[in-house]
């Protein structure tokens, strides 16, 4: 039995410079797409980290205010009018949501602290206060620093900062 010969148009194929050309495009655009990927996850992060520190730094804020009057579940007793956090690191983690997990001692900080109390830290929040230079006829005032650093996991040097000043009597 005599086959028929297919038609030239079914015959085409693709050639090894078409394959060629074709994985040298895939070569270039699929870095720049995984790039980017990456990149505007990373925006999410950020979009994120300046959402919850509002809330963040007012969580700090309550603490150390209870901090001062000895009842803070997380800080050690301060002293009103005393700076605090220059001798150590005075460090509070908080979940994604913005909720606080509970402190971070030094180790944990400068290493990354995935967990605080069986949950996954975020964000850490370090606070530092300095007493100013007292002026007369007025009350002295601390000059707290919260600085919100995300991911909490990741090392000291590697997390992203975000700073918050403010004072108080």
């Amino acid at each position: 039995m005599k086959r028929s010969r297919p038609k030239r148009g079914l015959l085409s194929g693709v050639s090894l410079v078409e394959t060629m050309v074709a994985i040298g495009v895939l070569a270039v655009v699929g870095p720049l797409a995984v790039a980017a990927l990456l990149k505007s996850s990373e925006g999410g992060a950020s979009a994120r980290a300046e959402t919850r520190s509002p809330a963040i730094v007012e969580r700090c804020l309550s603490e150390l205010k209870t901090a001062r009057d000895g009842t803070s579940e997380f800080l050690p007793k301060l002293q009103p009018g005393m700076s605090f956090g220059m001798d150590g690191v005075l460090c509070l983690a908080f979940s994604g949501d913005g909720s606080l997990l509970g402190s971070v001692g030094e180790g944990g900080y400068n290493k990354g602290n995935g967990k605080v109390s069986n949950q996954d830290a975020v964000y850490l929040a370090v606070l530092e206060g300095e007493l100013e230079n007292q002026r007369s006829g007025y009350p002295p005032l601390l000059t707290v620093n919260i600085r919100v650093e995300y991911p909490a996991i990741a090392p000291k040097d590697k997390r992203n900062r975000m700073q918050f000043h403010t004072k108080l009597p």
